[in-house]
């Protein structure tokens, strides 16, 4: 079924792109062609982490990079297939109190929608159920899964760390790829890597013009699943194109109103909400999400793995919760924001637990903050009526100035 989906998504977003060029279209189709290359008879696939593994690393080898996680959780829960395939997981005993993302990965798994991995590897951030959810996939498939564990601290001692754990999980890599690293290969992803991080560094200033030109709900989920292409061309041109899009939006004037611009932290709902809709309703906008942010510097393309390492350890949901909220009152002042809103799904730690610092962060500044309590991927516990309400009273404290 999730071959078919992909097979889909492929066509339909090639008919639209026939009709006419788009950044998203353009992103769907990437995204819907390269989880579409691990079925392929003689693939090697990979299963990673895709938002948190250095992808740099994948984009060295003659390998199909695959993530059961956001197959599941992002695309098939993005359908009315999410819930049953969650329930695939939850009938073998798989509780409810389990992250979604990883149910519907697991669901996928035992319904077969996925192509067998060569190798699993995952990271210890952004997610502690990720890493649990691969060790029962790997049982499953017979195969041991790889950690890349990420220290909370920046120093010598964790760059070698780090940056020795990288090197071994290239190795295997190439064994499972039947070819040795290319050293200049790995250079030009990095250099790659580093071109689209200049060509983001271009997109977010974009994002600060009001009204902003970019809708906020594309720009959180991009800012996530677009790490796939990390290393690649692909992330270039989607960049590229991007950029382009929002520098003719912002020339023609053809710009939602605005009354209020928001920070967004953390993730989105997948499944179909009101969410986005309650906030175009009331002219609010999403002018920055965390996750599109750049919090490190250029990779050292003469040294790519410590400068994978770096990237790696400079990651925001490492280490200390401050780490997210670094230099907040810049970008309140260069974004005009009005206000904060951090989307909580249950079982994650990154927003559940830190919910307290980053509210006292943002009131700190003089912005008003929202929670909202609103499962990632399983629509069963979503209330519309709730969340209208929840999300109405918080915008009445952006009006009232507060």
């Amino acid at each position: 079924m999730f071959k078919e989906m992909l097979t889909v998504m492929s066509e339909q977003t090639a008919q639209s792109l026939a009709e006419r060029v788009s950044f998203r279209a353009s992103w769907y189709k990437e995204w819907a062609d390269l989880f579409l290359k691990a079925y392929a008879p003689d693939a090697k696939v990979v299963y990673t982490s895709l938002y948190a593994f250095p992808m740099e690393i994948l984009a060295a080898f003659d390998v199909a990079p695959f993530d059961f996680e956001i197959a599941g959780g992002s695309l098939i829960s993005s359908t009315e297939w999410g819930v049953p395939t969650m329930c695939a997981a939850e009938n073998r005993g798989f509780s409810r109190d389990i992250c979604s993302f990883h149910r519907a990965g697991l669901g996928g798994y035992y319904l077969n929608y996925f192509p067998r991995p060569h190798l699993i590897i995952t990271t210890s951030h952004y997610c502690d159920g990720k890493a649990k959810a691969n060790d029962i996939l790997g049982s499953l498939y017979g195969i041991e899964p790889l950690l890349l564990y990420v220290p909370a601290t920046i120093n010598k001692d964790s760059i070698g760390y780090v940056e020795h754990q990288l090197r071994a999980i290239a190795a295997r890599i190439g064994e499972v790829a039947g070819q040795a690293l290319d050293e200049d290969r790995l250079k030009e992803a990095v250099r790659s890597s580093n071109r689209a991080r200049r060509s983001q560094m271009e997109i977010l200033e974009l994002l600060k013009h009001a009204p902003n030109p970019w809708d906020g709900q594309v720009q959180c989920g991009y800012s996530i699943n677009g790490q796939l292409f990390a290393g690649s061309p692909v992330m270039e041109r989607l960049h590229e194109a991007l950029l382009q899009e929002l520098q003719a939006r912002i020339h023609t004037g053809k710009l939602r109103p605005e009354r209020h611009r928001l920070y967004w932290f953390a993730w989105l709902p997948t499944y179909p909400s009101n969410l986005f809709e309650i906030l175009k309703e009331h002219q609010v906008g999403v002018s920055l999400c965390e996750t599109f942010r750049v919090f490190g510097d250029e990779i050292d393309e003469d040294n790519p793995f410590e400068g994978l390492a770096l990237k790696c350890l400079t990651n925001p949901f490492v280490g200390a919760t401050d780490r997210r909220t670094k230099g907040l009152e810049n970008l309140k002042e260069e974004y005009r924001l009005d206000g904060a809103l951090l989307f909580a799904t249950p079982c994650c730690r990154q927003s559940k637990a830190a919910y307290r610092l980053l509210k006292e962060k943002v009131n700190e500044i003089g912005m008003p903050f929202a929670i909202m309590d609103m499962d990632i991927a399983d629509s069963r516990g979503y209330s519309p009526e709730q969340t209208r309400t929840r999300l109405e009273a918080f915008i009445e404290l952006l009006d009232a100035g507060m």
